[in-house]
């Protein structure tokens, strides 16, 4: 596992895990991590069994692997407790792509016990329903606190839209929930797996700062930021 970590702030720090798509690997979206330091969060990297793997695809519809992702989330969260630098009590759970996937399994999906350090969870290019076990009811009982990142261009492994993309928000009664969908984007997000940070990076720490109780992001997010660049949705 990375840890991106605040230099400016003193522990303990409140926590975002962020899951890497498939292929990928515990050190990308390092421009997203070191914004999320800088602004106070401790980023923290799982790093997953198809981390770069030659042909990585066949886990992506592989049950084993779904959970082994799980499994190595569940252990990052209960670690918390044992380490002084981390906040174990409010932890918002985020993911690109697959990571997205094993993003939503920690947030009730599919009736899944939610753990109770995660107040909240940010899924970038998630998955709909017809998908790896994904059902119209799958996020019946998604009622915490969502932000859903997506493109008009933002195309799911068999040609699915964006309808299919913004399913998580559309169907979850999540207590909180925005939705951000950058115009002319694709599955890449405008870079989100690279060095720079971008304006995703800018939504993301303000969800985040309102889920840990800022009132101003919570009106920012809610004023629809960037609305030369993404269409927005909040409720």
């Amino acid at each position: 596992m990375l840890a991106r970590l605040p230099e400016n702030t003193s522990p303990p720090w409140p926590v975002i895990v962020f899951c890497h798509g498939l292929g990928g690997s515990e050190r990308g979206y390092g421009g997203l991590g070191d914004h999320l330091a800088a602004h106070g969060y401790a980023v923290l990297h799982p790093r997953f069994a198809d981390a770069g793997a030659a042909d990585p695809r066949p886990m992506l519809f592989d049950p084993a692997h779904w959970h082994d992702r799980v499994e190595r989330v569940r252990a990052v969260l209960d670690g918390l407790p044992g380490d002084e630098r981390f906040r174990p009590d409010g932890v918002i759970v985020a993911g690109h792509s697959f990571g997205a996937y094993t993003a939503q399994l920690h947030l009730g999906v599919n009736r899944r016990p939610v753990h109770p350090a995660v107040i909240g969870g940010v899924l970038c290019s998630p998955q709909g329903s017809g998908d790896r076990g994904l059902t119209p009811n799958s996020w019946d009982d998604v009622r915490l606190p969502l932000l859903v990142v997506t493109a008009t261009d933002d195309h799911g492994p068999h040609g699915e839209g964006l309808a299919w993309r913004r399913e998580p928000y559309d169907r979850s009664p999540s207590a909180w929930k925005h939705l951000a969908v950058l115009r002319g984007g694709d599955h890449f997000l405008d870079g989100i797996m690279g060095d720079r940070p971008n304006l995703i990076a800018e939504l993301i720490t303000a969800f985040a700062d309102r889920v840990n109780g800022d009132r101003n992001a919570s009106d920012w997010l809610a004023s629809g930021p960037f609305s030369d660049t993404f269409d927005h949705e909040t409720s």
